[in-house]
């Protein structure tokens, strides 16, 4: 196991020296709490380490995706071209989900991610409340089982959900299984609206790692690390 610097040395310095690679990482937050685009600067900075990235999204399509990594000061586009970023949009016909369609999804997710493993070295499912909303504990537990034989085999998944769309037991197993798993959260501070990152689990490390850490996520500056005092959630 190595640490990636995450190019922003505070955020680096509160996670205890960088984002663990090769992990099981679990980022759970309501929506609009910046699941997103804190995995996508995830990415990123895996990709400048010179590893290869798959994304797998069930929430944008291939361009939007890659115009909101540029939304926030980051530049994918010479690893998409390049062929180290992959992205596979998830959509259904006319955008009718049902049961059988997210749990055919969840297993052809799974296998692909088995068969074609030498071609990455991390993988974002963002999100996996859609894929597994509506299955059963069981299939979960197999598919906890298989990514962690893919970070045995020296590979990084990053897993994103919104904690209202699955069972409570299957959270549990996650965050039992998972090396890392963070909480992210919305906040205000001196009025401003913030993230409030929760550091659940984390191992791997090697510094001190702050329990909590308040982020901004701007435009103009892209993602940003603020003091923690006087937020409130």
């Amino acid at each position: 196991m190595k640490l990636i610097s995450l190019q922003i040395k505070d955020l680096d310095d509160s996670l205890g020296g960088g984002f663990p690679h090769p992990s099981l990482a679990s980022i759970e937050g309501d929506y609009g709490t910046g699941k997103t685009a804190l995995t996508q600067h995830i990415v990123y900075s895996m990709l400048k380490a010179g590893l290869t990235a798959c994304v797998i999204t069930s929430e944008a399509t291939v361009k939007e995706y890659l115009e909101k990594m540029k939304s926030i000061k980051l530049d994918p586009l010479p690893y998409y071209v390049g062929g180290r970023l992959v992205i596979y949009p998830l959509h259904v016909e006319g955008g009718r989900w049902s049961k059988f369609l997210s749990s055919l999804f969840f297993k052809v997710t799974r296998c692909f991610l088995e068969l074609y493993k030498s071609r990455f070295d991390v993988v974002v499912i963002d999100s996996l409340s859609v894929l597994a909303m509506e299955t059963p504990s069981y299939e979960f537990l197999t598919f906890i089982t298989r990514m962690k034989n893919l970070v045995s085999d020296g590979k990084t998944i990053i897993l994103t959900f919104h904690p209202k769309f699955l069972q409570e037991n299957i959270i549990m197993k996650l965050k039992a299984s998972s090396d890392v798993y963070l909480v992210l959260k919305n906040a205000e501070m001196a009025g401003v609206s913030i993230k409030l990152l929760k550091v659940v689990k984390l191992w791997g490390t090697i510094g001190e790692r702050k329990d909590s850490i308040s982020l901004e996520i701007n435009p103009f500056m892209g993602l940003r690390v603020l003091p923690l005092g006087g937020v409130r959630i």
